[in-house]
């Protein structure tokens, strides 16, 4: 793993140490204002949703530290993720950007419908306050492995995505592997996310979610379930990037909820937030 670069472009240096900062503990608000002063795109954003008609009884501010407040770390770090995760899937090529753009779109979808999900369904899955915190961000850096072997084998990217785009998913994965010199886009997502001090717990989600739940070996199986129901479903909406065959590779070892969902509304749901966050983006 010392063998890969984790500089990842499009990430600013002000956005990584803000992601660091709050992955911190004794991380405080007055911390994280001025981090995010430093960034006028994450400044703006929080400034945008701390005034949007979510918190339409408070009163309009641009003062960052209220913002703060108002929102709350979790919906902090909703945005910040959003706003310096996007900057790293883009690429000057356009065959490539093609691709990445995919990759993010999907990421973005399972993290809002995992969102979405839990709250239709708060007793489907066992979450301690820990988990409930992960569950922001997990969709959104669960594919950001693919940036990294993208910086670090450049040369045979997109020649990998041309010729196994039409492999089922098991052989895509095996092919990652042989193409990009042992490494996949599950053990790139992994040193990424530990060397930007992400939780060791989501590190081992984001390494395993390829496997079933009874191969998974970390500390929240409930989220790794959640992300796989996720794949699933996203399979079901068409906003899948790999490969679809076989359809049913990612219930295979997950357990589902006993409790009755309405995937209809929450899929309804979950469309309209994606088209309103790429919206924001575009």
């Amino acid at each position: 793993m010392d063998n890969l670069n984790f500089d990842l472009p499009g990430i600013s240096p002000v956005g990584l140490d803000l992601i660091t900062l709050l992955n911190t503990s004794q991380a405080t608000v007055k911390q994280i204002a001025a981090q995010a002063r430093l960034d006028p795109v994450i400044f703006g954003n929080i400034i945008a949703c701390a005034n949007s008609p979510m918190y339409q009884e408070a009163n309009k501010s641009t003062d960052i530290l209220t913002s703060l407040v108002r929102l709350g770390q979790r919906e902090i770090k909703r945005i910040v993720y959003q706003v310096v995760l996007r900057s790293a899937f883009f690429h000057e090529s356009t065959e490539i950007n093609g691709i990445l753009n995919r990759v993010w779109r999907q990421s973005l979808t399972a993290n809002i419908f995992m969102q979405k999900f839990v709250s239709a369904a708060p007793g489907a899955y066992s979450l301690d306050v820990e988990a409930m915190e992960s569950l922001e961000s997990l969709g959104l850096i669960h594919n950001i492995g693919y940036v990294v072997l993208l910086v670090n084998f450049q040369d045979r990217f997109l020649e990998f995505f041309k010729r196994c785009e039409g492999l089922d998913l098991p052989g895509f994965f095996e092919e990652e592997s042989r193409w990009f010199d042992g490494f996949d886009h599950f053990s790139a997502g992994y040193g990424v996310l530990e060397a930007w001090n992400f939780p060791q717990p989501m590190c081992e989600v984001v390494a395993q979610y390829g496997f079933s739940n009874e191969i998974f070996q970390g500390r929240y199986p409930a989220l790794h379930n959640l992300l796989r129901l996720s794949r699933h479903v996203i399979m079901m909406m068409d906003s899948n990037f790999h490969p679809k065959v076989p359809a049913d590779f990612w219930l295979k070892g997950t357990e589902l909820p006993a409790s009755e969902v309405d995937y209809e509304e929450i899929i309804s749901d979950v469309r309209h937030c994606v088209q309103s966050i790429e919206g924001s983006f575009s």
